[in-house]
């Protein structure tokens, strides 16, 4: 099994023409946009020893401006000293910090003019009960996976308001260099609409070639939208914003007046109303590798057809409440044609909510795992309904892999947090589950696959901000090819990773400082599910 002994095996026929029609997938949309990618070596399922997909950008029109003549995948690196970000970083992290504690304040009920949030008790049961009013009974470790059930992907679309639309393609993007590489391909070939959501786009090397790309496009005539958190707008790339602005480029600094403290999380690229991505990536040089200092472990999705359409009709949501005389977004009139072989739901969430998708997608698909659930998650604090996902998958003799961030491996502003996601591995391994903790530089990453049938990716963090503050964007993929993609990736990443037994992780106590973030940061969390209780 891959979380117990990381031996390469040679794939299954069945398996590896899967994996080989996935690639031809890869290249024909790489060629559709301009890149090419290659492997080196052929993906070997359920091991680690196949190496980093790698993005290399063609030839452009002399009319555009030139690409790098390569863009290679980046090698595991280490940290800088302190593994330190920039002071602007910091500044954000402290208005981050500032916001957390006012949200809380608002949302605790103290204040006679506002209701109090539901707390994370009450969305767990609400989501668990909504799981298990099902037609389906739980199967056990080998039994047919229950996500290859029509009948159980309808309850999941039923569960969640989301359809899965079928005739899609998605692929992973792994890392900044091959994710910009295919993002800012896009954008430069873009002949009608760009719409862009991101959390923030940072006055650096990427938020400047970002911005003169965008101007380009803007004298050819294309439509573009952009859409950043407007707190977080006063930190990072205020410079590119005012720029845009400037120049007659559509902005809306995104702010819930119901919500003042609440942000923007969403990290979406849709052009031409025929290509999206979305994922992790925010418009920064950690992210994409473009500058020097920071580079971060991330993932975004390329992904095309009728799904691309409930994009836009999202990005629309978000949009037209704040539009105000900018130019509204207009939902497809009719859809797109379908031709490629995943089905895939658009799962957008605005919290707080008693029913929220991401989190009820993530429940439902392990519910029905009876193989193996892989998560890649930077800021694992999870909550109640996730614990006992946990533990209900390993009671069945699931196999469960979790990599998440190490106090040595996270950005230096989170380290106080680090200790509380090192604390709530506790209760996964207890459970029998196999936790990793990420070496090196920031994880950033968020995603999810289960019995190699079904993929979530997208900006929603395995914590209680994400639940609470933070409005997202994921992407729940049903198709063989884009899984097999995501667990190369993920299995490659807990090589690099350290495995921890439940006896280090005990060994592993947090300090004051750490305790009292996690008093007053995650106040709301069940105290019923740890180890030995």
């Amino acid at each position: 099994m891959p979380g117990q002994a990381l031996q390469a095996q040679p794939a299954p026929a069945a398996e590896q023409a899967r994996l080989d029609q996935s690639r031809q997938k890869i290249l024909r949309t790489a060629e559709a946009l301009g890149i090419a990618v290659y492997e080196d070596l052929p993906a070997v399922s359920g091991g680690p020893s196949a190496p980093r997909a790698q993005a290399l950008p063609a030839t452009v029109p002399p009319a555009a401006p030139a690409l790098p003549p390569e863009v290679p995948a980046p090698a595991q690196q280490e940290p800088p000293p302190g593994n330190t970000m920039s002071k602007g970083n910091k500044l954000g992290y402290l208005v981050l910090a500032w916001h957390s504690v006012a949200a809380q304040v608002a949302d605790s009920g103290l204040l006679f003019w506002r209701h109090a949030a539901p707390g994370f008790d009450a969305i767990s049961e609400s989501v668990e009960t909504s799981v298990k009013r099902s037609a389906y009974s739980p199967r056990r470790a080998g039994e047919s996976s229950l996500l290859e059930d029509p009948g159980f992907a309808a309850e999941m679309e039923d569960l969640t308001g989301a359809r899965f639309s079928g005739g899609g393609t998605a692929r992973a993007l792994i890392d900044g260099p091959a994710s910009f590489a295919v993002k800012d391909a896009l954008i430069r070939g873009a002949k009608r609409s760009i719409y862009i959501a991101s959390y923030a786009i940072y006055d650096d090397v990427t938020g400047s070639e970002l911005t003169a790309m965008l101007l380009a496009k803007k004298r050819e005539g294309v439509e573009i939208k952009v859409m950043v958190d407007e707190k977080m707008s006063h930190i990072f790339g205020g410079g590119q914003l005012k720029e845009l602005d400037k120049a007659g480029v559509e902005t809306v600094l995104y702010r819930d007046a119901g919500r003042p403290h609440d942000y923007l999380h969403v990290k979406l690229l849709i052009v031409d109303g025929e290509n999206a991505v979305v994922g992790g990536m925010n418009y920064g040089d950690e992210y994409s590798h473009k500058g020097p200092g920071l580079k971060w472990r991330d993932t975004d999705v390329l992904y095309t057809g009728p799904a691309v359409d409930d994009s836009v009709r999202a990005f629309a949501a978000l949009w037209n409440p704040l539009a105000g005389g900018r130019g509204r977004v207009e939902p497809p009139s009719a859809p797109q044609r379908a031709s490629g072989p995943a089905r895939i739901a658009v799962l957008p969430q605005n919290p707080p909510s008693m029913k929220p998708p991401i989190l009820a997608a993530i429940i439902k698909a392990m519910s029905g795992a009876t193989r193996n659930i892989n998560i890649e998650n930077a800021y694992i604090v999870a909550i109640p309904a996730v614990n006992r996902a946990v533990q209900e998958a390993r009671a069945r003799g699931v196999e469960v892999n979790i990599l998440t961030n190490s106090k040595e491996s996270i950005d230096s502003d989170g380290k106080s947090m680090a200790d509380t996601i090192v604390e709530g591995t506790k209760v996964f391994a207890a459970a029998g589950a196999n936790v990793y903790l990420k070496r090196g530089q920031t994880l950033h990453s968020k995603f999810m696959t289960v019995d190699g049938v079904f993929t979530c990716v997208g900006s929603y963090n395995l914590h209680p901000r994400s639940e609470r503050y933070d409005t997202e964007m994921n992407i729940a993929v049903l198709d063989r090819g884009a899984a097999a993609e995501f667990d190369e990736a993920f299995y490659r990443d807990i090589a690099e990773a350290k495995k921890m037994t439940l006896e280090e992780l005990n060994k592993k106590k947090p300090g004051w400082f750490s305790r009292l973030v996690g008093r007053v940061g995650f106040s709301q969390l069940s105290r019923g599910l740890r180890p030995g209780e």
